[in-house]
């Protein structure tokens, strides 16, 4: 490129070095933009990911709690099928031991 100073058209030399300069100060940005945007995605994805991670973890320690809650009752209905049984057969000795007094 010719020096503006020596050149016969220095006007046109300012502008073709301005345009160069311009070019790469504009690459520039639009570099750093594109990097500016994935790392703001890559952050977005982090938080989603730690938020959704967080999601589950209450939805899994819920379900641990649902869990016992459940084998505590079936425990308490297999106590309660046992007392039931136990109180039929004691009414109906009663209820035997009753006709044969009446008989």
């Amino acid at each position: 490129m010719s020096n503006v100073f020596t050149s016969r058209n220095p006007a046109g030399v300012v502008v073709a070095q301005s345009a160069m300069i311009f070019t790469a100060l504009a690459m520039g940005a639009a570099s750093a933009h594109r990097e500016g945007v994935a790392a703001m995605r890559a952050a977005r994805e982090a938080a989603s990911s730690h938020q959704i991670r967080a999601q589950l973890d209450a939805a899994i320690d819920y379900s641990e709690r649902l869990m016992q809650l459940a084998e505590q009752q079936a425990s308490e209905i297999e106590h309660l099928r046992a007392e039931n049984s136990r109180l039929r057969t004691a009414a109906r000795t009663y209820l035997d031991a009753a006709r044969r007094r009446t008989a």
